[in-house]
Formats: structure tokens, sequence, C-alpha cells
């Protein structure tokens, strides 16, 4: 017999092995939508009368009566208050070998369950935190056992370790009112995210998610560099697992300095606290505005910024089309060795905002991508739906939350501009995927007129003038309403932002943003009103470009679009009382559509501020290796914030950015490229690549064929000129190291 979990059916079967004909099969969500359960991992006794089924967002394991058919018991696991709370994750099982006692991995909570057959009751828990972690975001996995049963072994994906426990001593007794916390004997380095464990003799085999990472990508010669015709390859494809095999004995004798080697790589022996020391003293940042891009490489951006470690033949989006974002950079610091944490934009923009990833993040994003086997479950969405109005727990959050949550929590006030948010179009049903092809929505009072084309009147909320002529000279979708995905998000999202579509122009995001800032500067200015909230969220998305589909922006009008948006962004800030007081921090939610010499990872990432070092006319260079988590933490530290996981409480703040004497003068916009013209071009009908882009689904980030859009993108501004062979660089430390 087989048990299987129906993940998206919130059931399990029981199968005749021989011929595959259901014996039993298992309702097993209790929540108002399906899929909401999500049915992970099973298990049953050797005697085929029991199993058990743990559910990936219900927080429980089901116990199955496999004869009878039927559920015996349901086992609550770290079940939250709220319906709509993140859940423990229950996802491996596994069972002792006298079958007395069941193991459950709660990832979502950094420890496992250790419950009692007998009775279904917890008898304690095994900490999967390293020693000293105070903050949460270990992601234990994966579960195996020695021969004997004395030593559990426990995979924990985010700490990159396997945990070691002896079994023989603990929990013997039955559950009491607060059960008791194990903590590891010590812990075993392993690759990039263990994510299955197997014992066999004396050895523990450790399978890795990502194995080495990703290195250069501006071209090689893998398979997948050649089938695309010397090409980069796509940051995905660099991505590999990998096996280990380790003597456990081996490992138990050197235990002690295996487990520092992993508090050493957890970086848990740097403090990650430090503060940063403003020339003027006391901290005088009191507002924070964190500007989220789509999708750019170092070089394919800033490739021909000189200074910096740069290579200017990768550049494809440069100062002729973004020199906002060049002249931000010799103005306020050049980051050459900032790399995101995320391979996409499905984990990526949960890694802008939460500095970690979920499981179900990690384990599903690469099927959503390569296929359609799952839906796009990003952004606050789940199978098309929205958990939150649901009333169901989002299986995509991380247990350790969401920087609005941190920010919400400790009493500051916030805004968002179109990050987490669910724009309803009036050009279109509320449908998500290829929705731009179903029907005008039926009449509503708040969409006067679906779209507006050149030369038409713009809404008196849109644009800047109000009610000014559109000059986009393709149709302008209007915004019937938006709704928040998140529920510290609902009432302090801006209604009238819109969210991921690519062809409103990153203009009237910026617009929207500046309109009611506009009134945040009049409230500081009379002293009536709400002043500007200490945490903004500013989502910018258009870089992320709609390759060449007829109809659309030139891909280079796209960037110069995004461009013009973080100048005049930046410009109305510094020009303002705020600018006393206001750091701007801005980053690619990752970098995956692009090449870049160093690293597949490596982006263009600015930090803004009165207190900056260097000057136009001498750039200052940052080589320090800094992340998206270094980005988050730092953002903490200036709003006076605790870290939300062990990432984020442990990397180093960005100090050498704001060591300047505070003297930074405003930022002025460069307009050229509307005066040009350039960010109203749109694609021909020959461009190179136009029928591949005009099959492509552009209605969510990385909806489409990510390496083939590289592909296009590279054509369209480099002609045939092939790929440069790569060139290898590695920063040094001050030390040579």
């Amino acid at each position: 017999m087989l048990l299987v979990a129906e993940n998206l059916s919130d059931d399990a079967i029981l199968m005749d092995a021989g011929d595959g004909k259901i014996i039993h099969r298992f309702a097993l969500s209790t929540m108002p939508v399906v899929p909401g359960a999500y049915p992970y991992g099973v298990v049953a006794t050797r005697d085929g009368k029991r199993g058990y089924c743990s559910l990936w967002n219900g927080s429980e394991v089901i116990e199955l009566d496999l004869k009878k058919g039927r559920i015996a018991r349901r086992i609550v696991l770290d079940r939250h208050g709220s319906p709509v709370a993140a859940g423990s994750h229950p996802t491996a099982m596994l069972l002792g070998p006298d079958e007395k006692k069941l193991y459950v991995a709660l990832t979502n909570n950094d420890r496992v369950a250790v419950v009692d057959t007998a009775t279904g009751k917890i008898l304690g828990y095994l900490s999967t935190l390293l020693p000293g972690q105070r903050y949460g975001g270990s992601a234990p996995m994966a579960l195996a056992l020695n021969k004997d049963g004395s030593r559990l072994f426990v995979a924990n994906a985010s700490a990159n370790a396997v945990a070691i426990f002896d079994t023989s001593t603990v929990f013997s007794s039955p559950e009491s009112k607060n059960p008791a916390t194990a903590q590891a004997l010590g812990f075993i380095p392993t690759e990039w995210y263990p994510t299955a464990l197997a014992v066999s003799g004396g050895d523990l085999f450790v399978i890795t998610g990502k194995g080495k990472g990703t290195g250069p990508n501006s071209m090689s010669s893998s398979a997948s560099a050649r089938g695309n015709r010397g090409f980069h390859p796509y940051i995905v494809t660099l991505i590999h697992g990998s096996v280990a095999r380790i003597p456990i004995r081996e490992a138990e004798d050197r235990l002690a300095d295996l487990t520092r080697e992993v508090e050493d790589s957890n970086l848990m022996n740097n403090q990650g606290g430090e503060q940063i020391h403003f020339q003027g003293g006391a901290n005088p940042i009191h507002h924070v505005i964190y500007i989220i891009k789509e999708n750019r490489t170092y070089d394919q951006v800033l490739g021909d910024l000189a200074p910096g470690n740069r290579d200017p033949s990768l550049t494809l989006f440069g100062e002729d089309i973004t020199p906002n974002q060049h002249q931000l950079a010799r103005q306020f610091g050049i980051l050459d060795n900032f790399y995101c944490s995320g391979e996409v934009s499905g984990d990526g923009h949960v890694w802008s905002t939460a500095a970690i990833t979920s499981d179900y993040n990690e384990k599903t994003w690469q099927i959503a991508y390569r296929s359609n086997e799952r839906s796009y479950d990003f952004g606050g969405e789940v199978m098309s739906g929205v958990p939150l109005y649901q009333r169901v727990p989002d299986v995509d959050e991380p247990g350790t939350g969401f920087i609005w949550a941190n920010v919400a929590s400790h009493g500051l006030k916030q805004r968002d501009y179109g990050e987490y948010v669910l724009t309803r179009w009036c050009d279109v049903n509320p449908g998500r995927g290829e929705s731009r092809k179903e029907a005008p929505l039926p009449a509503d009072p708040t969409c006067k007129v679906p779209v507006v084309r050149k030369g038409e009147l713009l809404p008196q909320n849109v644009g800047q003038p109000h009610g000014s002529p559109s000059p986009w000279p393709w149709p302008v979708p209007m915004i019937q309403r938006n709704e928040a995905t998140k529920p510290e998000l609902e009432g302090h999202s801006d209604p009238y932002y819109a969210d991921f579509r690519l062809d409103y122009p990153d203009q009237l995001r910026a617009d929207e943003f500046l309109n009611e800032f506009a009134e945040f500067v009049n409230a500081r200015k009379n002293g009536r009103g709400a002043e500007l909230p200490q945490f903004i969220l500013l989502y910018l998305p258009n870089d992320h470009t709609a390759g060449t589909r007829p109809g659309m922006p030139t891909p280079a009008a796209m960037a110069a679009d995004n461009d013009l948006a973080v100048g005049r962004v930046v410009e109305a800030v510094s020009h303002s009382p705020y600018w006393e007081d206001t750091a701007i921090m801005i980053l690619e939610d990752d970098a995956q559509d692009g090449p870049d010499h160093v690293d597949a990872h490596r982006s263009p990432a600015l930090v803004i501020s009165k207190y900056s070092p260097g000057a136009a006319d001498h750039p200052w260079v940052e080589h320090s290796f800094y992340t998206t988590v270094n980005m988050i933490h730092t953002m903490e530290v200036l709003l006076g914030l605790p870290p939300m996981n062990n990432n984020d409480a442990r990397a180093p703040v960005m100090v050498p950015l704001f060591s300047g004497k505070g003297e930074q003068k405003p930022f002025t916009a460069d307009w050229r490229n509307l005066k040009n013209g350039l960010i109203f071009e749109m694609n021909a009908p020959d461009a190179p690549g136009a029928k591949k882009s005009a099959r492509m689904d552009f209605s969510r980030p990385d909806a489409i064929n990510a390496a083939q859009l590289n592909l296009i993108l590279w054509k369209d501004r480099k002609g045939n000129l092939p790929m440069p062979k790569p060139r290898y660089s590695v920063i040094l430390k001050d030390d040579g190291d």
C-alpha cells in the first residue's frame, strides 16, 4: 500500500501499490478554502494499521486509522490564535524505532515536536536554534535517526547545518503543562540549504538544495550557455544541489570544532548590533524610504560607472539610459559588492521584506517558475486567492514575520506604496495571470474610464499636474481599487498607487507618492496635519521591462522611466525639510535578468542621506560585502527596531554609508530622457524577439521565461554582438585575505 499526501487537494489517500486503486481517501482540512491545509509528509507504522500526515499550513498532524479509513486523532502543534497568523509548518516526520515517539519538524517555529504515539500528546520539544541564538530562523526541514534511534539528525535549512540530538535521555514522561525543550549536542556544517537526510550504516547523507551557490554569469562553458549560443546562463541554472557523506563517529568526535564552524558561518560571534556613529552625535534619522525595484544586475546598469568593480561590455542600461542612478551613486556612494539575497522575484520580495524566506517559498518557487504545476504564490497571493481575505494563514509567510509587522508592533507609523498590494484595474476583471485579455469590468463609479489614451485627460487624482493630458502613446490603465494582502498594511497602503503592471508608467507611481509627500511637507512646514511616517515602502517595478512586446515601451524606455522616477523621489525629499532626518535605501528584489562578471546575485544598490560620505566629484566606493539582509538590518537600526530573525540580527550594519559630515547637497534629477522622448518609445512589430515577447505573460513579476527574456534584452541592446568571455574578479579585504 501507498499512503500519499495530496498537497493541493487537502486530503490523503491510501492506494493499492499493485493496481493503483484508491482504498481510502481522508479529507483532512477544516479550513474554509481548498487548498488551505496543504498536506505535506506521511509516515506509517510497520504493521500498516496507523499513518500520520502533517498539514503544512494547518499546524497539525493527523493520525489516520488505515484499516477503518478514518481520522483517528488531530494533533495540534504550535497553532497561533489568529486565523491568519503564520503557522508552525509541520513538515518532515519520523517514527522512533519502537514507534512510541513521533518526531515532527516544525519548520516555521525552529523546533522538533516529540509526540507520544499512544496518547497523541506532546512529550517535549527539541530546539534547533544555535548556541546563543536569540532570534528565530533555523528552519528544521528534514529528519533522520541512527540505527538504534539514540541520535536524531535534523537539517537546519536556513542555518546550513545539521543538528544532532541525544534521544535516549529526553521526554520519556507524559506531557506536562509546559513541555520541556532540549538543546542539541552540536551541529555539523553543510552546504547551502540542506533539505534531506538519510543514515546508512555509520554514515549520514546530507542533500542540499543550493550546494555552493552561484558565480559569474557573463558566460561559461556550461550546457546552458552552449544551448543559448554563448549567452550568459540564467541564474537558476547555476544553482545545483549537493550530496555529502559524513562518517557519524568522526563527526561526533569533532563535534565541538564543527559546531564552532557553524557558529562562525552564521556570524554568531558577530554581535551584528553595532550602532551608526554619526559625526554630529545622536542618530538624526527618523524616517526611512525603502525603494524596491526589479531584476537588474550591477554590470547591466552600472558596469560603465567608474570607479568601481565593473565590466562595461556587459552594460545594457548605462548612463545614457539611467543617468539618475549613475549620478546618485557618484554623489552618495558606489556599492560595487552588494548582492540580492533572492534568486528571482518569487523569493526576492520575501527576502527584501522579511530578511528570510519561508520553507514553502524555497520548495515551490522553482516549480512555479518552470511550469504551470503550481500557481504564482507570491506577494500575499496563494493559489490565485488572498489568504488574508479567506481567513487562513498564508503558507508563504515566514514564521519570523515581515518588516511591516516589526514596524507596527513597535508603535511606528508606516505607509506602503504598491508592495504586497493587489491592484484591481478598470480595464480587466479582477483575475490574475493573463488577465489583460479578459473582458472589461461592469460599470463602476470608480472607473469613469478604463484606460486613458494619448492626449486624453488623466483623472484629477492621477499625474502631475492633476488632470493633465496623457503623453504616453499607449493606453494607460486606470486603477479601480487596491487591496493590501497583509493585515498590518490594511489602512496603511495608498489606494491610488499601482502594484506590478508594466504598461502603467513609473512616472505615475512617482506622481502619486509625490502628491502625498507634498502634503507631509506642508504639515511639517505649517505644524498642522500628519507628518511623514517613519517607514515608507515604495515599489518601482518597471525596470523589469516587457521585453520587445509590440505596443509596450521599449526596454530602454522602461529602464529610463524607472530611473527618472527614482531621481524625482530623491530630488523631492532632498529639497524638503525632511532631508535632515530621512534616509533613502534602494535595491533590486533580485538580479536574475542579466549578466554580471562577479556573481549572478550582484546588483545595484543605493544608500542616500544627507550623511552619506563622498561627493559627486570625489565618489565614495564601498567595497564591503553587503546583501539585502544588511540593508534591512541597517533600516532597523536607524529606526530603533529589533531584528526579525537571526539573519538580520547578525548581518553587519552598513555603517560607512553614514560616515559623512552631514553636508550632502540636495540632488537634482536628470530629466533628459523625458525631454528627448526616450521614455515614450514603443517596441516596433519587427523588433528582435517581438513575437516571443508577445506570447509572454507580463501580468506579474517573472511570470515569463526569464532566461528567454534575458536573451531578448541582450539582442535588443547589443544586436548580434556576442557575450564577452568571463572575467573573474575578487574583491580583497584590506588584509589581503
